[in-house]
């Protein structure tokens, strides 16, 4: 499914991540340890992958962290990405640079990576965003990205730990699509056994993600839950991929996954949960994706 879609879907996808104000419930899942990235991912929620905790850098002397949105990375080329806080909120500088580090056994970073130039993408709402940059990691283990601002006349430094795999979890760009029959309105009484969200557009559940890649069109495909927004990077993709269904909808098929296969019973105690079986056969590891 690496069909290459109009650029004005590409400009909108990559800023659809938002901040909502939602509830965020305690982890409660069984945690191991994750070896394969070095550990730097010391605890890896097993069951519940809607839950899987951000990963942060330090705070700085200048009160400036870093976010990662970006927690499924492999050996290759990846789109990294990013939120800047600081004490006035949202750093929303055009650009800064990341500066790229492999990590010993012994915690001594070296690589001979050039710094590389990460821009600020905003978001659809709001005066906020995130900064994206591409990554190509060559081995796998623990790494570093030293992330440099130049902010009211001095330079800061924030330090994001990140582990690389040897591969993503997730498909990797260019991997051929997973054909999924995931449920759509023909398997379903009503629409509201297929999201938990209170957008009910129908057009997102006429056909499965194995019937998409049968009809040989471009697809866009989100797997995303929109009544729970569970940390500080999600965002209302399912409303994004709705207003983009009605401009490009005759040429593209739009189809939307919820994260969670029981939308009925979790409203108002997610705990209930159950993870869909599509997001598991495609192996995502945290909560909002969106495949073109």
């Amino acid at each position: 499914m690496n069909k290459i879609l109009n650029a004005s879907i590409l400009l909108f996808m990559v800023s659809v991540l938002m901040s909502l104000s939602c509830t965020l419930p305690q982890p409660t899942d069984t945690v191991e340890k994750d070896e394969e990235s070095g550990g730097i991912y010391a605890q890896k929620v097993i069951s519940r992958p809607d839950l899987q905790p951000l990963v942060e850098s330090e705070t700085n002397a200048h009160g400036v962290k870093a976010i990662l949105a970006t927690n499924d990375i492999g050996i290759g080329t990846n789109r990294i990405s990013f939120l800047l806080t600081s004490p006035r909120g949202f750093v929303t500088l055009p650009v800064v640079t990341v500066a790229p580090a492999s990590v010993s056994e012994t915690g001594t970073q070296a690589s001979d990576m050039a710094p590389i130039i990460a821009t600020f993408q905003p978001w659809p709402y709001g005066k906020r965003g995130l900064y994206v940059a591409t990554v190509n990691f060559d081995n796998p283990g623990s790494w570093i990205l030293n992330v440099s601002l130049a902010q009211d006349n001095q330079t800061s430094m924030v330090s994001i730990p990140v582990g690389v795999r040897t591969r993503t979890q997730a498909p990797m760009n260019g991997d051929v699509a997973i054909k999924s029959n995931n449920r759509t309105l023909a398997s379903v009484q009503d629409i509201e056994e297929l999201t938990t969200g209170s957008l009910h557009d129908p057009d997102l559940y006429q056909i499965s993600i194995a019937d998409a890649i049968l009809r040989g069109r471009p697809a866009v495909v989100v797997f995303a839950s929109p009544a729970f927004c569970l940390n500080a990077v999600c965002g209302p993709q399912v409303e994004v991929v709705q207003k983009l269904k009605a401009t490009f909808g005759n040429v593209v098929d739009f189809i939307h996954v919820d994260f969670y296969d029981n939308p009925r019973e979790i409203q108002g105690d997610l705990a209930r949960a159950i993870i869909s079986p599509t997001v598991r056969e495609w192996g995502l590891p945290s909560s909002e994706w969106t495949f073109m």
